[in-house]
């Protein structure tokens, strides 16, 4: 850097301390360093910040495209769809015929059964997502990032747009496995554009506000599924398929590769051996109990998640009677509000609980998941559509902390030259699992058990107040598990410092000994002489 630049970087810093809000909330400081000018380019972060918001617009559609197939087959798509519940009626309408509650024309409508709605909205999606989702991130890293996101942003909604166009359920199954494997490029390059566009120093924040899309976008999806009073089914997926199209264009407008950046702040927490092969970190991550119980945990936790977002929409139109546009609308409410809340409550309490004591970020999940479990109950219970609304709002306060404190407990037990692959294994492993449980849920509508689980006798309605509370609780032992693990780690950590203390002590002294007597018997001799 010649003395001109040296002066420039100078003024940039010198500006940047006189600029900076000395006083005021949290979030109006959190946001001037958000934005704050790069030392090292000179360029405002402001470019960045646009960029992060693009990318979390792209997330959102992401969701949105994902979740509303949920929300639209129980409400039309669906040619039983407006079957009625009600057992002492005998005029039921045939599996072929249309649905009233649709805007779509007379049997215009897909043949699904109870175990193929559970297919398309779990593993059918989850399975390819995770498993296209790791040569993705590779090819990723090793090509071009934009490119590879341009790409997967325009096959999905491809795919998004002929889900408008097909005429059964293996059209639609295809559909739907494109656009799992779409989707599977969105969080490799985002976190990987997210943490070269921003300094290290605010990448949590940029990568929180980012992942506030998961909540935005099941709302936007539930959104859309309300929409299906006034427009047939066809023409949301369509719309959708063209807003991801345009979504494109402004990717490419806007976003711009900053490159692989230099971080220096790595080179700093890496021990000395800092590429590992795949026997190595495998060797890592199953010899570390804290990590394997929190795959376990965070499985079993998953699971009545993904039930839940397969089955919900279902539930509150047969069991409740409640039209796509009414539960859409508050769903959408919910989730949007609901989720964020959840994990910004997760993330503060286990952030301030868990500077003294790691293991309390563990409870903090356990407390919250047997907190949620009776909201959920009441949940599918109520008799009353608005109690029933009103808690699924606590529901999703309550049970949502999880899903960041987890991921950080991941950071926490790996070492730092691992924590990508071990998170990358720990998302595949909870995903895959997790993506059954509409499955799981469908398996019991279609058991022989009619008195319990027949469409007629409120059949989603038990079949998820089984499943769902049941896995929240299991997850909350398990937790604890996880926090017993975690303490235990760190007393082993302690005690292997001190032994090494004391072993580095005891080598110094006998050094310090041995340089001694060396000295004297050089005096010595020098004496004699």
């Amino acid at each position: 850097m010649d003395p001109e630049e040296r002066e420039d970087e100078e003024q940039r810093r010198l500006e940047f301390e006189l600029a900076k809000p000395k006083e005021g909330n949290f979030l109006k400081r959190r946001f001037f360093r958000l934005l704050q000018r790069n030392p090292e380019s000179g360029k405002s972060n402001l470019n960045a910040f646009i960029s992060l918001l693009v990318l979390f617009l792209v997330y959102v559609l992401n969701q949105a495209d994902r979740l509303v197939l949920a929300v639209v087959l129980p409400d039309g798509m669906r040619c039983d769809s407006n079957k009625t519940q009600d057992c002492n009626v005998v005029n039921q309408t045939t599996s072929n015929s249309s649905s009233s509650s649709s805007a779509c024309s007379p049997g215009d409508c897909i043949d699904v059964s109870e175990t193929g709605q559970g297919l398309l909205t779990g593993p059918a999606f989850t399975v390819v997502y995770v498993l296209a989702g790791i040569p993705l991130a590779w090819f990723s890293d090793k090509k071009s990032r934009l490119a590879v996101l341009v790409i997967g942003i325009t096959f999905w909604s491809l795919m998004v747009l002929l889900t408008g166009f097909v005429k059964n359920f293996w059209e639609l199954l295809l559909a739907r496995i494109g656009l799992g494997l779409g989707e599977a490029t969105c969080n490799p390059v985002a976190y990987s554009l997210i943490s070269d566009l921003f300094l290290p120093e605010n990448r949590a924040t940029a990568l929180s506000a980012y992942s506030f899309g998961i909540y935005l976008g099941g709302a936007t999806g539930y959104a859309f599924g309300a929409l299906n009073q006034a427009v047939c089914w066809r023409w949301l997926f369509r719309s959708l398929g063209i807003v991801g199209f345009l979504m494109v264009f402004v990717v490419l407008l806007i976003i711009r590769d900053p490159g692989q950046q230099k971080d220096d702040t790595v080179k700093t927490i890496k021990p000395q051996k800092s590429d590992y092969t795949l026997k190595e970190t495998a060797w890592h991550l199953v010899t570390c109990p804290p990590y394997l119980l929190l795959l376990l945990a965070g499985s079993v936790r998953n699971l009545p998640g993904y039930a839940i977002g397969g089955w919900l929409a279902t539930f509150y139109k047969r069991d409740l009677d409640q039209d796509s546009e009414v539960y859409g609308r508050n769903v959408a409410i919910i989730v949007a509000i609901g989720g964020i809340c959840g994990a910004a409550i997760g993330g503060f309490l286990s952030d301030r609980l868990g500077k003294k004591r790691p293991e309390a970020k563990a409870y903090v999940i356990a407390v919250s998941q047997i907190l949620a479990a009776p909201t959920i109950i009441g949940t599918l219970l109520a008799s009353n559509a608005h109690v029933s609304y009103f808690l699924l709002f606590t529901a999703y306060i309550t049970a949502e902390t999880w899903v960041g404190v987890a991921a950080a407990i991941v950071q926490d037990v790996c070492m730092p030259a691992i924590r990508s692959q071990a998170s990358a294994v720990y998302i595949a492993v909870i995903t895959i699992v997790g993506g059954f449980g509409p499955l799981v849920i469908s398996s019991l509508l279609e058991s022989s058990n009619d008195t319990l689980f027949g469409k007629c006798n409120k059949g989603v309605r038990n079949a998820l107040v089984i499943i769902a509370p049941t896995f929240y609780v299991s997850s909350a032992l398990l937790f604890i598990v996880v926090g017993f693990a975690l303490k235990r780690q760190q007393a082993v950590m302690r005690e292997e410092e001190r032994t090494y203390l004391a072993n580095a002590t005891d080598e110094n002294d006998e050094l310090t000994e041995k340089e001694k007597s060396i000295s004297l018997d050089s005096s010595g001799g020098n004496t004699h002489f």
